[in-house]
């Protein structure tokens, strides 16, 4: 093998060797277990939200809504357990299911409007973000019972319980993308959307089903988060959706559609957290660290555009 093909190949591994290294040379306290755990912990709501959005951006989607999503999750659910007294698990159930159910509208809409993907769910983002502001009022909710606090806090053994449910997202989606029809249809509609549908494949029904996905993984995500933080917060998840793609695209998922991994998005939402961890321990403001992400999403976007132009010209030629 090459060494550009190696490049290429493992770029987001050695990138992340290439953060994990020059954070360890910067801090004295970087590498500690402490901090391990406590990088894992806050990457775990990142992940989880990629996993959906791999989904959607290999079929040639966008979902802008993930961040928006979060706080929304957390006002309903909060409402639903400190206001309406309704026990914590139906309570969680039934947040989740509202979630995937506006997913399935923003995914309809897209389909029946054949409005491109961006300004459907620029558009939901907003009504997402506004309906929780109404619903609390503008004012964070507070109370969350201790049973509930644990999925966000609590551990299970030395590891955390967000953790878990990280990988357990992860190695499900891992597993649907590689191993099921219905993960080689999404390639198959990413990589051409018209051949796919000659060939039979039910399209609209797919991309209507990977924005429910989506939503589905944000309701869970937006539980995990409001446990963490021990409210439901309108604010929740500001600008969470460009930290998401960022972490795709990092990952290798083309913007453009028809590739990408699942492990490859969590490697990037391992480089996010990285970043934010190692910048933050150094005292890099949160503004230049916003500066950092948005190069980092740049650079990204240019190497997946460089690797498909070359990969189209070795193919013609």
């Amino acid at each position: 093998m090459k060494i550009n093909e190696f490049v290429k190949k493992y770029s987001t591994v050695i990138l992340l060797l290439a953060v994990v290294a020059f954070f360890s040379i910067m801090t004295d306290s970087f590498l500690a277990t402490r901090n391990m755990i406590n990088i894992l912990r806050q990457v775990a709501v990142l992940s989880i939200l990629s996993a959906g959005m791999t989904f959607v951006i290999i079929s040639g989607g966008m979902d802008l809504t993930v961040g928006s999503m979060l706080g929304l999750t957390g006002v309903v659910c909060a409402k639903f357990i400190v206001e309406l007294q309704i026990h914590p698990v139906i309570s969680i159930i039934l947040t989740v299911l509202l979630m995937t159910l506006f997913g399935t509208l923003t995914g309809l809409l897209i389909v029946k409007l054949h409005v491109a993907p961006m300004v459907i769910t620029l558009g939901m983002m907003t009504v997402a973000r506004g309906l929780a502001y109404i619903f609390s009022g503008g004012i964070p909710i507070y109370n969350i019972p201790e049973g509930v606090v644990f999925l966000g806090q609590g551990k299970i053994g030395p590891i955390p319980v967000p953790v878990i449910t990280m990988i357990i997202i992860v190695l499900i989606a891992n597993y649907v993308l590689n191993n099921s029809y219905y993960g080689r249809y999404v390639y198959a509609i990413g990589g051409n959307e018209e051949a796919a549908r000659l060939a039979g494949v039910a399209v609209d029904k797919i991309k209507v089903s990977l924005y429910s996905m989506s939503s589905f993984l944000a309701g869970i995500a937006g539980v995990t988060l409001m446990a963490r933080i021990s409210s439901g917060s309108p604010q929740s998840g500001t600008g969470m959706e460009m930290d998401v793609v960022t972490a795709v695209v990092i990952g290798g998922v083309s913007i453009s559609g028809g590739k990408g991994k699942i492990m490859g998005a969590f490697l990037g939402a391992l480089i996010i957290g990285v970043l934010s961890n190692g910048l933050t321990i150094m005292n890099i403001g949160e503004y230049y660290q916003q500066v950092v992400k948005g190069i980092v999403l740049i650079l990204a976007v240019a190497f997946d555009t460089y690797t498909n132009t070359d990969r189209v010209k070795k193919v013609k030629e």
